[in-house]
């Protein structure tokens, strides 16, 4: 029998054993962290049982993609978990050096690995280094793309509630927007306004640019989108405190000014405004 089916398959049919070892090698603190995390060493002893099993098919089966599929899968679900309850990537990784440290432990009290060519044996030692490189390389991955999930999240909700329609009267309302005003925010304000307006039932919403230090020509074209998705519903929109240079990239656009309603100051567009 080859040296990497030995190996293999003492890691198939010895996973729950390694697996045991690995919970003893990992101090308390560890544990402590899993349990305040909500995952029990029951659980993580499942998952390290299978990693080992798969460690040990990936040995046996080198050239077949769909381990590494698995692996790659096993390490997402585990990243996720860990992720969901409060775990760091680093105590993730003080784990992964508890594996290679037990399996070759192992290894070396159940072979005789003296009596195996030196260069074999290498190769497995570095295809077992490689694979729980592997799965490292994804446990960042996956944390990485969780906590930009979550920042992506967070932000857009702070977005949202950036932009409130503030009801003046039963007719009209106030968008003040505070702040530089790109793309993404503009395409915001869009999905999230009109809507807020609608069940307002209002017919004029007054939007005051004097809080706005800046506005690229996109920003600006989506808030005339804007203006025209209002029209057909029935509610006109008033632009006011309009500072000169915001007034250069809305007038790159080519919009005829005299089909807006601006008014310089807030206090004017209330006044002419169907507040009273």
């Amino acid at each position: 029998m080859s040296f990497f089916k030995t190996v293999g398959q003492l890691l198939q049919n010895n996973s729950a054993e390694i697996a045991a070892e690995i919970n003893k090698a990992l101090d308390n603190e560890y544990h402590s962290l899993l349990d305040e995390g909500g995952l029990s060493n029951e659980t993580m002893t499942q998952r390290r049982t299978h990693l080992i099993e798969l460690i040990g098919t990936a040995i046996l089966n080198q050239h077949d993609p769909g381990v590494a599929e698995e692996i790659a899968d096993w390490t997402r679900e585990t990243a996720l978990a860990a992720v969901e309850q409060g775990i760091q990537v680093e105590e993730l990784i003080h784990s992964l050096r508890s594996y290679k440290k037990t399996i070759w432990n192992y290894l070396q009290n159940k072979i005789d690995i003296d009596q195996t060519k030196a260069s074999i044996v290498m190769q497995v030692h570095y295809l077992i280094e490689d694979i729980l490189d592997q799965v490292l390389l994804v446990y960042n991955a996956g944390y990485i793309n969780f906590y930009e999930q979550r920042i992506d999240s967070a932000k857009k909700a702070f977005n949202e509630v950036s932009f409130p329609v503030v009801a003046l009267s039963d007719k009209v309302a106030i968008l003040p927007l505070i702040g530089e005003l790109d793309e993404e925010r503009a395409s915001i304000i869009l999905e999230n306004v009109l809507p807020k307006c609608k069940d307002l039932k209002i017919d004029e919403l007054i939007l005051d640019l004097s809080g706005v230090p800046r506005i690229d020509t996109i920003s600006a074209n989506t808030l005339f989108q804007l203006k025209d998705s209002l029209a057909i519903i029935g509610i006109s929109l008033t632009f006011t405190g309009i500072k000169p240079e915001l007034a250069v990239p809305m007038v790159n656009l080519g919009i005829p000014i005299n089909k807006l309603h601006i008014k310089g100051t807030l206090k004017n567009a209330i006044a002419t405004s169907k507040v009273l």
